[in-house]
This record gives C-alpha cells, structure tokens and sequence, in this order.
C-alpha cells in the first residue's frame, strides 16, 4: 500500500430516474478528481436505485456493456481514478446486487452482494464469491451493506492480504414521520453510526485494514406507490488500529462527499492478532464445523 487519498460519497439515489443518479455520480467524480484522490466510493445499488421494488430489476444491466456502465468506464478514464459504485446487474436473466470497479478507463471486475437482507431475495440471486482488486496503490476488498454483519467475510477479505475494505450501503431505516424534527434526524443517524462503529472497529482492528463506509442518503421510492425505503446517509472511516478517523459531519438527510487522506504506514508491521495464526488448523476446524452446521441444517 501506498499513502492515498480516498473520496467515500453518500448520495441520494432514486429508482425512477438512472440518469438522475448518473448525474451524482458525475459530480462526485468531479470532486474526487479535484482533491486529489485516488479511488472513489459510492452507494450499494447507486446507479439504479435500491428499495423493496420491481423498479430494481427493470433497472438492471449488464456490466460492463450496460450503459451506466460504460459511462462510469469513462468517467474513470476521464478523471484518472478508480471508481467502485453500486447498480443492479443482469447476467444471464439473472439480477444481481453489484458493486463496478473501474480504474482509470479499465474495468476491473464486479463484486455481488453474497447475502441479501430482508426483502431483497424477491429481487436479486446471491453473488458467490469475495472478490480482491489492486490499484497498485492499494489492494482492497468490498462488502456491500448486509454482508457487513457477517465475519467470515471480514475473515475472507483478510486472507486476501487486502490494504482496505469498502463498505458500501443503501440500510434502510423504516417509516418516517411526515414532520422530520431535529431530533428524530439525529436519532436516525446516531443509530447508523453506532451500528457501523461496533462492526467496523472489530473487522479494522483484527484484520489490519482501513474500513471505509457509506450510504444512500434519503428516500429512493420518489414517484412509487406502495413501497416506503428511507435510507439515512452518513459516513465513515476506521483505520487500522481499530479507531475511527472519519464520522460523518452531517445533522440532516442530505449528500455528503469527503475526501481523506489514508496512510500506509497505519497498517500495523508484526499484527499481534494474526501474526500467529495457524491456517493449516483453522481451515480444518472449518470444515469439519461447517460440515456439522449442514447436517443440522
């Protein structure tokens, strides 16, 4: 890992206008570009829209032939960064919750989302693979939104010897009131960052990895009927040691693009809780644990 610097936006995206959506994504990359940074994070499903709704799969595209696609593709090549941004993907008649990872013009590969929460099962078929990406500068890992809960593949991201994982998300937070007070937005947001900080602490420090997280901000479902997804914003950075260096900054549902600086030295030489780690008997404890899990199953 080099020093970098890395731009994490949450931003409102809506499931009824794509383009809408895009035009975010354009300004983000505008600000990444002009603060120096290396590698930009944006919402789980940012380009389509995310939100209990068949707006999700008629979304969908191909990656990386779809069109949203392809103008992330250039917008990477445009502004010299790697982009990594969330949409719905169609392989096969199949839909998929996936994040695109772009470096500069090229297209990397994609990472899909491996468990879905709730209602998401109605929508998308589970990815089946932890996928790892190098930028030269930083190798890093993604966990998109509900896999966050899942150690194993912390575990995984680890293995793969990765600087970084983002941790890209569209949490929604249920029914709002009609009167959004001060205090209801504050407890809405505390509520995200507290749930972050708990699961993101634990996975930088065991791990020895940045963690970088962020949202969707706001309502998606603008211009739907019967279906309410609200999705509070909010960002986050831990860095390897296990503290948080970045809290989100604001008070409100609105976007949100901060840019910070990450340095490879923070990644801690001789890790006392891996650097006696034996592999060879955990992967057996594994399999005969997991082999049992099944049977009960």
């Amino acid at each position: 890992m080099k020093d970098i610097k890395v731009t994490i936006a949450s931003l409102r995206s809506v499931l009824i206008d794509p383009d809408r959506n895009l035009d975010l994504v354009k300004e983000a990359c505008e600000t990444a570009h002009r603060e120096g940074a290396r590698l930009l994070l944006l919402p789980e499903c940012m380009l389509t829209g995310h939100g209990g709704h068949p707006k999700m799969v008629e979304n969908a595209e191909p990656i990386p032939d779809g069109p949203l696609s392809k103008a992330v593709i250039e917008l990477s090549k445009e502004h010299g960064i790697c982009i990594c941004v969330g949409l719905a993907e169609l392989a096969n008649n199949v839909v998929y919750n996936s994040v695109i990872v772009v470096d500069r013009g090229v297209y990397l590969g994609r990472q899909r989302k491996i468990n879905m929460s709730s209602d998401e099962y109605q929508y998308f078929a589970a990815g089946e693979r932890v996928e790892v990406f190098d930028v030269g500068d930083v190798r890093f890992g993604i966990t998109i939104c509900y896999d966050s809960n899942f150690p194993e593949i912390a575990f995984v991201h680890g293995l793969h010897g990765v600087d970084l994982i983002l941790s890209t998300h569209a949490a929604r937070t249920g029914q709002w009131p009609e009167l959004l007070t001060d205090e209801f937005r504050r407890k809405i947001i505390e509520e995200r960052q507290h749930s972050w900080e708990k699961m993101f602490r634990a996975t930088a420090y065991f791990h020895n990895v940045y963690v970088m997280a962020c949202n969707a901000v706001g309502p998606s479902t603008e211009g739907l009927t019967g279906v309410v997804s609200n999705h509070a914003g909010t960002v986050m950075g831990v860095d390897p040691t296990g503290e948080v260096f970045l809290r989100t900054s604001v008070t409100d549902f609105v976007d949100e693009v901060v840019t910070v600086p990450l340095e490879a030295s923070c990644r801690v030489f001789n890790h006392k809780p891996t650097r006696n780690r034996r592999l060879s008997a955990v992967k057996r404890m594994l399999d005969e644990t997991l082999q049992q899990a099944l049977e009960r199953s």
